[in-house]
């Protein structure tokens, strides 16, 4: 991969963790010697970001010593995030410090990490406010995400022509164009299935990739295709969220008993007990026991 006069050294080791090959981009990583200290620095931020992705927060926190560089820190500081639930007043104090001192959100990986954990929070001002005027192109597109959660696709697009004019090419770019075409749905509901088909084509069929297509069927109302899709994301990993959330959602359609939704719930609570969806889904039954308590006691 050329970018500009010079050949990015990074190129797999970044690329496997966009496209979720989690494992892919740590293996890649251990590989790699890169040719100045810089890269080494941001190789090792995509290697244990990676990490976090599959939940090693243990590792990330052991490895990342106190004289690392500044981004590490961020990483280290994620891992602590979703890792000690006791700790997460004192990371949100922390990176409400770095807001405010004028000079930590113009790193990007700080940047990135708080826009994060602000949005685990569901604390989605916040989050653009950490990613405001990045150039940073990972950056752009989690404002993206964000912009999409709050149903701005306006914004969402004007952002998305903005990572286009940075690198049209990048398979961050072309992932952040298929979450703005299914969010536009209709006829880019292909145009966006292509692309995760496009990425599968050319490197390897992941989760995140998987989920994609899934998600284009499922909103067509095509579910056992996306069904299908899904039992492979599972197979590659039985532990992913999104992967659990779909098919919770799309054996509701399918005519699966009640109970198999059920479980991928249940296997989610084990997996990831923190997830902001399972936070989302308790508040919605706690709502519902009290309008049937109260229309009961009538």
């Amino acid at each position: 991969e050329i970018m500009g006069d010079t050949v990015d050294e990074l190129f797999e080791v970044r690329n496997a963790l966009h496209i979720g090959n989690y494992q892919g981009c740590i293996v890649e990583a251990q590989k790699l010697e890169p040719t100045n200290p810089d890269l080494a620095n941001e190789k090792n931020v995509l290697m244990y970001r990676a990490m976090v992705a599959q939940r090693k927060f243990a590792t990330v926190r052991a490895e990342i010593t106190a004289d690392k560089s500044s981004d590490l820190q961020a990483v280290k500081r994620l891992a602590n995030y979703l890792h000690k639930p006791a700790e997460k007043a004192d990371i949100l104090a922390t990176i409400k410090k770095q807001q405010d001192d004028n000079i930590s959100m113009k790193n990007p990986v700080v940047a990135n990490v708080a826009a994060t954990i602000y949005l685990s929070e569901q604390n989605h001002g916040e989050a653009l406010r950490c990613l405001h005027k990045s150039d940073y192109p990972e950056n752009i597109a989690l404002a993206i995400q964000i912009l999409l959660k709050l149903d701005r696709l306006d914004l969402a697009r004007k952002e998305l022509k903005r990572l286009q004019t940075l690198d049209e090419d990048a398979t961050i770019t072309q992932l952040a164009a298929a979450w703005v075409n299914i969010a536009q749905g209709g006829d880019k509901l292909q145009d966006a299935y292509y692309t995760f088909q496009e990425l599968m084509d050319k490197f390897t069929a992941t989760p995140l990739l998987l989920n994609g297509q899934a998600t284009c069927y499922m909103m067509q109302g095509k579910f056992a295709e996306a069904e299908q899709l899904l039992q492979t994301a599972m197979e590659k990993n039985s532990n992913d969220p999104e992967t659990l959330i779909n098919l919770s959602v799309a054996t509701q359609f399918t005519g699966k008993a009640p109970e198999v939704s059920a479980r991928y719930i249940t296997q989610l609570r084990e997996a990831v007990p923190d997830h902001p969806f399972l936070a989302e889904l308790d508040a919605k039954e706690q709502e519902f026991n009290t309008v049937a308590a109260q229309l009961g006691s009538h």
